[in-house]
């Protein structure tokens, strides 16, 4: 009876997600939270989601957490704390990834900073890539340090290979190289550091400082 309990809160919130997928979401619509069988803990959500999208906050990460919570059966006050603490990390990323920030580089910088990535690696990785969506290279990033590879060597690996202009299929790539040999035994740093050159050898050089300098006028 239990799993079959936990098996139904489970695909009630695979479903809603679903739903909401592509969709903006309105922290004041009724059919976003229906699913939501707790009125204490559809309130709590129904607050947080109010005050995100206040602020300007997307607000599918934080559906997302809180439909993570439900079908782990988290009582009311955890699923508050995990929305405020998530709500504190998408702020932050806000911040760090500006000016103009997509949904998905917002939800994965919050997953980098919750692992433990500093502050400056996300502004260094936005001053690399100032025009694109970085949201891959912030996934491979969060995967690495959640591997227990260190989280300053993780973030010089990912920024070289993004100054050097590693191809999205080479970041993944590198992060199942990594995760493999990691579940083989071999230590997380040395695997990073193994892995990390093989690919940079099939890249092109940074450009020099002196390429990088503004010229005189």
């Amino acid at each position: 009876m239990m799993k079959t309990r936990i098996r139904t809160i489970a695909l009630a919130a695979a479903a809603l997600l679903v739903a909401l997928s592509g969709v903006r979401v309105s922290a004041q619509d009724p059919a976003t939270l229906k699913l939501i069988r707790d009125d204490a803990t559809r309130e709590v959500v129904r607050s947080a989601l109010g005050h995100a999208s206040a602020i300007g906050l997307p607000l599918g990460p934080l559906i997302s957490k809180a439909l993570e919570g439900i079908a782990k059966r988290a009582n009311t006050r955890s699923i508050r704390h995990a929305m405020d603490a998530l709500e504190k990390r998408m702020r932050r990323a806000n911040d760090l990834l500006a000016p103009n920030p997509t949904v998905d580089e917002l939800s994965a910088g919050a997953d980098a900073l919750y692992v433990g990535v500093p502050d400056k690696t996300l502004k260094d990785m936005r001053a690399i890539a100032p025009r694109r969506s970085i949201a891959l290279e912030l996934g491979v990033l969060t995967e690495l340090v959640a591997r227990k590879v260190s989280p300053a060597k993780a973030s010089s690996m990912v920024l070289e290979l993004m100054a050097r202009n590693a191809s999205a299929a080479q970041f993944i790539a590198l992060s199942s190289a990594v995760q493999a040999d990691v579940a083989a035994g071999i230590k997380p740093d040395v695997a990073l550091d193994l892995r990390g050159r093989g690919v940079m050898s099939l890249l092109p050089p940074p450009p020099s400082a002196a390429v990088l300098q503004p010229r005189p006028r």
